[in-house]
C-alpha cells in the first residue's frame, strides 16, 4: 500500500524589526540623522547554514537576489566586526566551495567574497546545496553597527536576497549562470505549495509567509500589478495623487508621461521619488508654504511637525494585472512624516532621486505585500490591519 504524498504547506516565519544604531539607515539611499521611532529599521530573519547548523540574523531583502554572510577571513579591518557571526566553512560537512567570485554593490556599501553551496534552513524548511556567498570584505550599514549601543540586542550578520533568479549578481555581471534564490529554491524543491511569499509588518516585527499569503492581516482585497522585467521586483507606477481631505479641488494629480519602474524593496527604508515629483508632493503636503519644508544637506526633506497630524493622503497608481485598469494604494500623509530624536523637527520619509526609484518599507509597512514569482510574475498590495502609526511619536 502506497503512502499518501505529503502536501507542502505555507510556512509562517517571524520577521524581526532591527533598529539601526548607525547613521546609515538602509543599504540603499543616503546618510541621514537617526530618528526616534521603530520605523527606520531593517526586517530581519533568522537562518541556519551548514552542518552542524550555524545561526545568522540576515536582512530580508527583496531588492537583491544574493544571500551572503561574513566568513572567518573577514576581520574588523575588512568590514566584519568581531561581534558578527562568522561562517566557519571548515566546520560544515556539507560545505562546497565554488570558484566564482562574488561582488555586489548597493546604494550604500558593497560586499566581496566567494560563492559556495551548503545547507540552509529557515524555520522547518531546508534546502541542500543552496548557492550563497561568504564575504571577505564588506562596506556599509552592516559593517557600521555598534554592539555597545544596540537598542534591540539583535545584530545583523548579512543579507538574505529574496529577489529573482535573473537578478543574481554573477548572472547580471556575466560571470556565470543564474541560480535560484532561497524562496524560489523552496518552491522548486516542493517544500512550499505556491510560487509566492508575502510580507506583513507589526510594531513587534512582522511575518513572512513562504508559499502563501497572510490574508488574516488585511482589511481589503489585494490589487495586483505585473513586474516590469525578470531581474528584480519592479513594477511600473502610473502616477501619484495628492488628496486634500478638506478641499478636493486642491487635490493634485501627478501622472507619468513615460513608463516609470519602481523597485519594491524590503531592504530600503525610504521611498525614492523622481526629484520634480518629490518637490511637488512636499509643496502639496505643506499647503504650498515654501517655508514649511526644506531639503537639508543630506538630501532629506525637513518639515514643520504640525503636518504630522495631517488628514490628507497620497494615492499611488498602478496598472491592474487583471484588466489593465488603473488601481491604487492609499497612504495617509501622517505615515510619511516622522520626528527626529535630537530636535523638534520632522522629516518626510520620501527622498528625491535622479535615477532609481524605490517603494521601501516605510510604505510597505502599511500593507500586506505579495511577491508572486509564478508564470506571470506580479506584486500585490492590500491594506494591513496593523498599519504602524509613526507621526508625532
Amino acid at each position: 500500500m502506497a503512502l499518501p504524498a505529503i502536501i507542502p504547506k505555507a510556512i509562517h516565519v517571524p520577521l524581526h524589526r532591527v533598529k539601526s544604531t548607525t547613521n546609515r539607515l538602509s543599504k540603499r539611499g543616503t546618510t541621514i540623522p537617526l530618528v526616534e521611532d521603530i520605523d527606520l529599521s531593517e526586517l530581519a530573519v533568522k537562518v541556519s547554514i551548514g552542518t552542524p547548523a550555524q545561526d545568522f540574523m540576515l536582512i530580508f531583502d527583496t531588492g537583491s537576489a544574493d544571500t551572503w554572510i561574513p566568513s572567518t577571513e573577514c576581520s574588523a579591518m575588512d568590514g566584519c566586526p568581531t561581534f558578527l557571526k562568522h561562517f566557519k566553512q571548515s566546520e560544515s560537512s556539507t560545505f562546497g566551495e565554488l570558484q566564482d567570485d562574488f561582488l555586489i554593490t548597493y546604494g550604500i556599501g558593497s560586499a566581496r567574497g566567494t560563492y559556495f553551496k551548503d545547507t540552509i534552513s529557515m524555520g522547518d524548511l531546508t534546502i541542500e546545496d543552496q548557492m550563497m556567498a561568504y564575504v571577505t570584505n564588506a562596506v556599509g550599514p552592516i559593517s557600521e553597527q555598534e554592539a555597545s549601543t544596540d537598542v534591540d540586542h539583535i545584530i545583523l550578520d548579512g543579507i538574505l536576497g529574496a529577489g529573482l533568479s535573473d537578478g543574481t549578481s554573477r548572472f547580471l555581471q556575466g560571470k556565470g549562470e543564474k541560480y535560484d534564490p532561497f524562496p524560489i529554491s523552496l518552491y522548486k524543491a516542493g517544500q512550499i505549495p505556491n510560487p509566492v511569499f508575502s510580507v506583513s509588518m507589526t510594531n513587534d516585527g512582522g511575518k513572512l509567509v513562504l508559499g502563501g499569503i497572510d490574508t488574516e492581516a488585511i482589511t481589503d482585497k489585494f490589487i495586483y500589478t505585473n513586474l516590469v522585467d525578470t531581474n528584480r521586483w519592479s513594477v511600473n507606477v502610473q502616477g501619484f495623487q495628492f488628496h486634500n481631505h478638506q478641499n478636493v479641488e486642491e487635490s493634485r494629480n501627478f501622472k507619468f508621461n513615460i513608463e516609470t519602474p519602481f523597485g519594491v524593496d524590503t531592504g530600503s527604508n525610504f521611498m525614492y521619488l523622481p526629484r520634480a515629483l518629490a518637490n511637488d508632493l512636499a509643496l502639496s503636503i505643506t499647503m504650498n508654504q515654501n517655508t514649511s519644508f526644506a531639503l537639508n544637506e543630506n538630501g532629506v526633506y525637513t518639515i514643520d511637525c504640525q503636518f504630522g497630524s495631517s488628514l490628507d493622503s497620497i494615492n499611488i497608481y498602478f496598472k491592474s494585472s487583471i484588466d489593465k485598469s488603473l488601481v491604487n494604494i492609499n497612504l495617509p500623509v501622517s505615515q510619511l512624516i516622522t520626528k527626529k530624536a535630537s530636535e523638534d523637527e520632522c522629516l518626510l520619509l520620501f527622498i528625491p532621486s535622479d535615477d532609481k526609484f524605490i517603494i521601501g518599507n516605510m510604505v510597505l509597512r502599511d500593507f500586506v505585500t505579495v511577491f508572486d514569482f509564478g508564470d506571470i510574475p506580479r506584486i500585490g498590495f492590500a491594506p494591513s490591519k496593523t498599519s504602524l502609526s509613526i507621526a508625532g511619536e
